[in-house]
């Protein structure tokens, strides 16, 4: 059986994270999207149709997907912004009388630009309420909690860790770190509320608190004194430290001094300094506004921080506000609450980033990780250094 999955028409609600990702990449819970498709499906053959403008970027970040194939074989199409499980098999014939943008039945071959032209695109989203489906960033903040706890029961995670008895562990069956990780004397993972669960090769250090559900993946750096509060996902590679709570971060993001960050997503490579807090809840207890490019709204939430964007930069002793957005490759600093929309490439308050200082940096902090800029990244960022 061919499986499709597609970006919607909506998926600049996604940003600034969907600037040079898919939707499917959004992670909640244990797992991304990508990865749910990949294991609810591991039986058949999976075809990803993305926009043109990231389509290389994303052949070089997954080599083994077929991405935007020269022709779509009939099968099932599914929205990439679904949090797939198998409860929902069954819904997939459902969809193919309708036109919505959760399910099309495809029955003939057909190609990319001829995909997004059928008349489903063209119609208002018809969203199933028993759905879990990312519609914006803070969707995914919302689902971790249970998202976590299905996943840590689901993928049957090692528990046989031999606890040390110079930290502190509660409900010690919900909790498993991997024989690999250095857990530093004094630290306290209380899983009372959720599982905990940390990857290879990361380090607690000393006196960190952490509280589930929270998900370390490998290679993470907890910084000694960290308070690692529920509903935090912290990506490979990332070092961190301070305070965080009901947070998302991609891969190789740092934040590993004190401050607070809460009810936020943060993409890769994005450095926030020390000191940096954000708001999440405003004083009067009022549902926050977040403000894209084009269009404001009210979330009708009372809890919600910052959306960060890759390769951003935030300085030292930073003050973000409650709703805040902000674009790629952007270097914040200055006193005072920053504004609540940043463009991307922004430099200060006023200003923009040089773009080859700015590419001269990225190549800089991957090569810092072993890692490298791409000649496909590169370019996908000056097309959108030059769009804005």
């Amino acid at each position: 059986m061919n499986i499709i999955i597609f970006e919607d028409q909506l998926i600049s609600n996604l940003k600034p994270f969907s600037l040079n990702h898919a939707s499917f990449e959004v992670k909640t819970g244990m797992l991304s999207n990508l990865d749910r498709f990949k294991i609810a499906f591991s039986n058949d053959h999976l075809h990803f149709i993305v926009r043109n403008e990231i389509e290389d970027v994303l052949s070089d970040r997954y080599p083994d997907l077929s991405i935007n194939p020269n022709e779509i074989p009939e099968g099932y199409c599914i929205n990439g912004s679904i949090v797939w499980n198998d409860e929902y098999n069954h819904l997939l014939d459902e969809g193919s009388g309708h036109n919505n943008l959760i399910f099309y039945n495809n029955h003939k071959d057909i190609t990319v630009d001829n995909f997004f032209n059928l008349e489903s695109f063209g119609s208002e989203l018809k969203n199933k309420s028993n759905l879990d489906k990312i519609d914006y960033l803070w969707d995914a903040i919302d689902f971790f909690p249970k998202k976590m706890n299905d996943d840590f029961n689901f993928l049957k995670v090692d528990k046989n860790y031999k606890f040390s008895t110079s930290s502190y562990f509660v409900s010690k069956e919900k909790i498993s770190i991997d024989e690999s990780v250095v857990v530093k004397p004094g630290c306290i993972f209380d899983a009372t509320k959720g599982p905990i669960v940390i990857k290879e090769n990361s380090v607690i250090d000393i006196g960190s608190k952490i509280q589930g559900p929270v998900y370390i993946d490998k290679d993470v750096f907890v910084s000694s004194g960290a308070k690692i509060k529920s509903g935090t996902l912290i990506g490979p590679g990332c070092k961190v430290g301070g305070e965080i709570s009901n947070t998302i971060f991609h891969a190789y993001s740092n934040k590993v001094h004190d401050g607070f960050l809460g009810h936020s997503y943060v993409g890769e490579w994005v450095n926030i300094g020390a000191g940096t807090n954000n708001s999440n809840l405003k004083n009067n207890y009022s549902s926050i506004k977040f403000t894209f490019k084009d269009k404001t709204f009210d979330t009708n939430r009372i809890f919600l921080g910052s959306m960060i964007g890759d390769f951003t930069r935030i300085g030292i002793s930073s003050m973000l506000n409650t709703g805040t957005y902000i674009g790629i490759g952007s270097n914040i600093f200055g006193g005072d609450f920053q504004k609540i929309y940043i463009k991307s490439f922004s430099w200060g308050k006023d200003s923009r980033v040089d773009f080859n200082k700015f590419i001269d940096t990225c190549i800089k902090m991957k090569k810092r990780r072993n890692e490298h800029l791409s000649d496909n990244e590169k370019e996908l960022l000056e097309k959108l250094y030059n769009s804005f």
